[in-house]
This record gives structure tokens, C-alpha cells and sequence, in this order.
């Protein structure tokens, strides 16, 4: 099932874990020059990179899109042909035209994560978890969004502000979503299965003791947990360098995370609508998209 970036083995670890990370999509030099672009779109906040006294906000978020020369040469071939080894070559509305003018992408919007919870102890926190797709009712096979991909503009080490995201709760959320075939509002749908979910409940701090348990990092980082429908779940944090992108399964969970690092981690979203809604039941078997096959699989139909 190789791709024309992904090998089967991440392939196969997306459709397992809901993820996998494309080193260099676009080259390190390049998101670091769109770093330093945005560095500039602080300073009318009264932000200064060369000085930290500046930085007197955790997080601060730009509500902005945007498309620069740098950024549209952010748009590689590598990075939509990974885009499209998982969500179905020819099927993103977005691909566009690579390197030329005719690229539709835009870049944003932008939480600069300075210092998110520094003064505190680091842990997994309760607030924030999700799956992504406030803009649309969320259906089994909705194409609003096909991945989600996180775009990275700076250095995310350990504890540094990377996205926490829960490996196999894209299962979760194919099963529920199969459940529910008259749809839901995100976070109506995000609420319920929280409340009916007994890890997502404790994750969420519905029940538990929550962040004043000291044993919270190793109860969801530690090990696997696996639920009654069989599926494993856990709590994975992600690291990457400038250039990587983390691309995501639809209905991935997922939340922000503390920033102990001393480092200002840049980064944004990029969707990948769909030009058509996910199939299920396609004629050729070789046509399923790895994005189908992880929600086959949820659904039991492989």
C-alpha cells in the first residue's frame, strides 16, 4: 500500500493510530523564513522576538490566513502527494496547482503557544480535547474535512507546546458517528460521546480525579488502554522541527498542550475538504482511501 511519499508502514500506522508525522513536507528553510514572518505580524501586538519581556501573554492567536510568495512555496508536490497517499489521490478539493499562481491554499489561523502553562506542573490536561470541524454537521462519511494537518514553523521538543492527541480515538468517533446517522453538531457530538465514553469521560475530568491526580501522565501516556469495543487508546504527545507536518485522521481527538520548553512554538492548520463524501462500500476494493479503511475497520466491515 505504498504511497508516493508514505511508506506502508506509516500508512498503516495512520490507519492504526489515527496519525503520522511527513518530515521536511516543505523544506526547513522556507518555514523558517514564514516564522519570521509571522514574528512580524506580532509586533503591532507589541510582541518583539528579541525580547522576551514582550512575550507577556501564554498564547497568543492570530486570527489570520495567510498567502505570501513563502508561503505558496510551502505548497510542495510532497506535501499533497502525503496529503493525498491517506485522504485519496485526485480527491482533495484543494490540491490546486503546485508552484504556480493558481495555488488556493492559505496558512492559519495561528495559537503562538510562548509559555501555555509553564508556572504549572506538566500533565494531561482535562480541557480542550476534540476532533476537529466546527464549521459543518459531522456525518460517518462527511467531506468537509478529510485530514486534519498540522503545519509546523519552529522546534517542538518534549513538553514544548506539541499537540496531545489520542491514538485510536479515531475508532471511537467512526463508531459513534456510524450510530448517529441523522448527524450532529460538533461539539454537541463531542459532548455526548464524552459523557457516554468511560476513558473519555475520565480524560475530559466528567469523572476522575482529574489534573490533581498525580498519577495522570502515566494513567494516559504510560500504556494502552482498551475500551469495550476492543479499541486501544492513549494519550500521545507530538514533537516535530520546522517544515514537518502531522497529518491527522478526521476524527482524531486532540487538544493543546503546556509549553515548558522556553521556546515559542509556531504552527497552523490546513484543511483538506474532500470533493465528494467518503465511500464505504466502493466497487474495486483497490479504490478505498486509507482514510475509508481506518473507518471500514472501525465499522467492522473489514
Amino acid at each position: 500500500m505504498n504511497g508516493k511519499v508514505l511508506t506502508n508502514e506509516e500508512i498503516e500506522h495512520f490507519i492504526e493510530r489515527g496519525w503520522v508525522k511527513v518530515s521536511e513536507a516543505y523544506p526547513r528553510e522556507l518555514a523558517l523564513e514564514c516564522q519570521r514572518f509571522v514574528w512580524e505580524q506580532l509586533r503591532p501586538f507589541g510582541i518583539d522576538p528579541e525580547d522576551r519581556g514582550t512575550w507577556d501573554k501564554p498564547i497568543h492567536y492570530l486570527r489570520e490566513a495567510y498567502k505570501t510568495p513563502a508561503f505558496d512555496r510551502c505548497n510542495t508536490e510532497r506535501m499533497a502527494d502525503a496529503i493525498e497517499d491517506l485522504a485519496g489521490h485526485g480527491r482533495w478539493i484543494d490540491r490546486g496547482v503546485y508552484g504556480k499562481e493558481e495555488v488556493v491554499a492559505t496558512w492559519g489561523w495561528w495559537p503562538v503557544n510562548f509559555s501555555l502553562g509553564a508556572e504549572r506542573p506538566w500533565t494531561v490536561p482535562t480541557a480542550g480535547w476534540h476532533w476537529d470541524g466546527g464549521h459543518f454537521r459531522h456525518y460517518v462519511d462527511s467531506p468537509e474535512q478529510g485530514l486534519l494537518c498540522l503545519c509546523i514553523f519552529s522546534e517542538i521538543g518534549p513538553q514544548g507546546g506539541g499537540t496531545l492527541i489520542v491514538e485510536g480515538s479515531h475508532r471511537v468517533v467512526a463508531r459513534f458517528l456510524e450510530r448517529h446517522p441523522e448527524g450532529l453538531e460538533p461539539q454537541e457530538g463531542i459532548d455526548k460521546l464524552n459523557l457516554e465514553h468511560p476513558y473519555l469521560s475520565e480524560l475530559t475530568g466528567l469523572t476522575g480525579a482529574g489534573t490533581d491526580d498525580p498519577d495522570r501522565v502515566g494513567k494516559f501516556m504510560g500504556g494502552w488502554h482498551t475500551d469495550a469495543d476492543g479499541f486501544n487508546l492513549r494519550v500521545a504527545e507530538t514533537t516535530a522541527s520546522p517544515g514537518d507536518i502531522i497529518l491527522c485522521h478526521p476524527f482524531l481527538y486532540h487538544t493543546p498542550s503546556q509549553n515548558h520548553s522556553g521556546v515559542p512554538r509556531f504552527m497552523c492548520n490546513q484543511k483538506t475538504p474532500l470533493k465528494e463524501r467518503m465511500d464505504f462500500d466502493r466497487a474495486d476494493p483497490a479504490d478505498y482511501s486509507p482514510v475509508e479503511i481506518s473507518i471500514r475497520r472501525a465499522l467492522g466491515r473489514e
